[in-house]
């Protein structure tokens, strides 16, 4: 089974160095070259970060018969608001909320904040779309008025994956019909030719650096030059989601060394254009030696494309809606508040206060 990125691309979707200056005849060309490559070469025709700025359904046609898709909405949680929230230009999480309160069981809930682990605020403005290809990898994408702003792989490199029919789930979700759900089971940990060609790119900029044993790393940015520009706290905040913790991926993703497994992980940013930064985060297994451990395979894990400004531009495009969702909130939390300051004060007034 080839990974992730190797899979026929239409010509549509190659890298506009591929088709400029060509004709129809190059085209027809390019496929016919193609049918012959290596696997790896075809896979680096993909071009990723050039799906950035595309519709969800251009992705999903450059993905072709591989990529089983989704298309979804998009909603953020909305659990504490107090009269000190206020928004960010963080898409994923833009409430900020100083000093949430405590959940208080069978006492006086403190009126001054008001939670809810179910609100959510949702926005038509952005959408998401979801794949999964062959049995490697998930694609996570969201689109801001159908342009796609950020593009996440995460490999999973089951040993197989398959739909199969899961009553149990049926019955929790109330249908009495058969409900599918794909299942990803085992653990390929096979280096394939992508893993080769990717790692040989990243040692030859040679602006990676490593993280070891799943530590955060997040004070050490050597291999992904300044990051404190513009777009410096966006940047930092994309790291959280690639560096190669073990504990803490998701359930779809099956990429993570099984303990007793010696590993580092190397990660690579590429952020002199905000509008196409990328980090690529890879395992490297291995072989434990008297003096030094030797690298005995290479093992992508995670990939993530991102369009810096337009995703801040979505961000500040939901503001409004969001804001006023927070200030509907503050006018309960305030009414709440003079109402319960009216029945102290009726209580004290019955018990003579200060006569």
């Amino acid at each position: 089974m080839p990974a992730i990125l190797l899979l026929p691309v239409p010509v549509a979707t190659q890298s506009p160095c591929l088709m400029a200056g060509t004709g129809m005849r190059s085209a027809i060309a390019v496929v016919a070259l193609m049918s012959f490559m290596p696997t790896v070469v075809v896979a680096q025709a993909f071009d990723w970060s050039a799906q950035l700025g595309k519709s969800p359904a251009t992705l999903q046609t450059a993905l072709g018969q591989p990529g089983r898709c989704a298309t979804g909405s998009f909603s953020i949680p909305v659990r504490w608001v107090n009269n000190d929230t206020t928004l960010s230009d963080n898409l994923f999480d833009p409430v900020e909320t100083p000093g949430p309160g405590a959940i208080i069981i069978g006492g006086k809930p403190d009126p001054t904040n008001d939670h809810d682990d179910e609100r959510r605020y949702s926005s038509s403005k952005i959408t998401s779309i979801r794949c999964t290809i062959g049995r490697e990898a998930t694609v996570e994408g969201y689109a801001y008025e159908d342009r796609l702003v950020r593009i996440k792989l995460s490999f999973d490199r089951c040993d197989s994956r398959e739909m199969r029919e899961d009553k149990l789930f049926g019955n929790i979700m109330g249908s009495d019909k058969p409900f599918m759900v794909e299942r990803c089971e085992g653990v390929d940990l096979k280096e394939k030719d992508f893993d080769t060609a990717l790692h040989q790119s990243i040692r030859a900029r040679n602006k990676y650096g490593y993280d070891r044993e799943g530590s955060p790393g997040m004070l050490d940015f050597q291999w992904s030059g300044d990051m404190y520009g513009e777009y410096g706290q966006a940047e930092r905040r994309a790291m959280w989601d690639v560096l190669c913790y073990r504990h803490s991926r998701d359930e779809l993703s099956r990429m993570i060394p099984p303990d007793g497994m010696e590993y580092r992980c190397v990660i690579d940013v590429e952020n002199a254009d905000p509008s196409r930064w990328s980090a690529t985060a890879m395992y490297e297994i291995l072989s434990p030696g008297t003096m030094f451990d030797s690298v005995a395979s290479r093992l992508t894990a995670m990939r993530l494309f991102i369009d810096m400004p337009a995703e801040r531009a979505a961000a500040l495009a939901i503001r409004p809606e969001l804001q006023t969702m927070i200030d509907g909130i503050k006018s309960k939390i305030a009414a709440r508040v003079e109402d319960g300051d009216e029945k102290d004060n009726a209580v004290s007034n019955i018990l003579g206060a200060g006569n």
